[in-house]
């Protein structure tokens, strides 16, 4: 199974109206700014951006902050700059403790109900997403909204019968950010057929079932040892090499006791896979390169079940090339799950074509809530558009 290029979405967190005060998040050692970081306050998830800022209500005092590979930190007092631990140095001088990954792959997907919330839910959002063309940001759009899932699992049949509407249904309150320039690809490609992935890497039972697909072919072979363990929880390390230079890595992060998944990463690296050759609407031939990129998803506990808090998928090095063009794409997607609220209802108000480009005719808001923008985003949306 190869991991193609899709159009994705990422984002950051938002609360409204609110006095607002922001804090960096640094390693300890060098001081450099740790993405991703997660912060719970009073049932509200944020997410530090890719400078290492989060902006939390003024009130915000006592909290945990969190991120896999770094020590879990109990703040009481506000402070403008917190400082994480690292769990270790180097992944290589880690003591080796195999451990059988894939046995814990197949029980959690087993159990997967058991484990994870499974009823009717809507999550207040942050959706966003970022596009590059030859290392140039081409998109940025940065949205608030609405989730809703029936019972937090991938449909095959529904889907297959493009009936995605009946189990996920996601719906645009505010658009904060919204910048688009127009990119120099001119390859004139056949349409492709709708990819179920799209929808499918909202759900971590699919991404369980896709892993345990890959681990399973003839001849993978699959490696994992623990690099880190305490009394409640093993982050573990594993490989899947496959036989056409197709390598996956990862980490996750395993409760021993409630035997569930809280953290779940896959790089995936496939740039020396031979590139695909295809004829354009033209007749010319073009090859395309399949990307690198990495799928993270993030779970907390709410009483007996464990929800999501993040989704995030990033893809790198997609290539295409014609003649003398080539044409280089980066993309990512990040979900901010911000809270849980059970419900009644069959889906929402005014759901978007999820598969769409539903921000096309909706308006920027000129309240931009508590979206954290990066330097390199703000860059972005300063700059003066083309006038092409």
């Amino acid at each position: 199974m190869k991991y193609f290029l899709l159009i994705f979405l990422f984002c950051s967190s938002v609360v409204f109206s609110q006095k607002m005060k922001q804090i960096k998040i640094v390693d300890l050692e060098n001081s450099k700014a740790i993405p991703n970081a997660r912060i719970i306050f009073d049932h509200q998830i944020y997410y530090s951006n890719d400078d290492g800022f989060i902006s939390l209500p003024e009130n915000a005092k006592s909290f945990d902050v969190s991120i896999s590979g770094y020590q879990s930190l109990s703040i009481s007092d506000f402070q403008s700059i917190i400082h994480l631990k690292p769990l270790y140095k180097d992944i290589d001088e880690v003591k080796i403790v195999s451990v059988d990954v894939k046995k814990i792959f197949n029980e959690v997907y087993k159990n997967y109900n058991k484990i994870y919330y499974n009823k009717p839910a809507i999550y207040d959002i942050t959706y966003s997403q970022k596009s590059f063309e030859n290392n140039q940001m081409k998109l940025l759009m940065v949205a608030d909204g609405k989730f809703w899932t029936r019972d937090g699992n991938y449909n095959a049949k529904e889907a297959f019968n493009n009936r995605f509407d009946n189990f996920v249904q996601m719906q645009i309150d505010d658009l904060r950010y919204l910048k688009t320039e127009k990119g120099d690809f001119d390859i004139k490609m056949k349409n492709q057929k709708g990819n179920h992935e799209f929808v499918g890497n909202f759900f971590f039972d699919y991404e369980l079932y896709r892993i345990i697909s890959l681990s399973n072919r003839k001849k993978s072979i699959t490696s994992a040892r623990i690099i880190y363990e305490n009394q409640t929880e093993q982050e573990i390390s594993y490989k899947i090499k496959m036989e056409a230079d197709l390598i996956y890595t990862g980490n996750i992060i395993f409760n021993k006791k409630d035997r569930a998944i809280t953290h779940y990463e896959l790089v995936f690296d496939q740039k020396n896979h031979q590139p695909t050759e295809y004829k354009d609407l033209d007749g010319e031939k073009f090859q395309q390169q399949l990307p690198n990129g990495i799928y993270v998803f993030d779970f907390y506990k709410s009483g007996e079940k464990y929800v999501p808090s993040k989704i995030s998928l990033k893809f790198e090095g997609s290539k295409f090339t014609q003649g003398d063009k080539v044409f280089d794409f980066r993309n990512s997607r990040e979900i901010i799950f911000k809270n849980l609220k059970g419900t009644d209802e069959k889906g929402l108000q005014n759901p978007v074509i999820i598969k769409g480009v539903f921000w096309k005719d909706m308006r920027v808001s000129d309240e931009k809530g508590m979206v954290n923008l990066s330097k390199e985003e703000q860059d972005f949306i300063n700059e003066k558009a083309d006038e092409n």
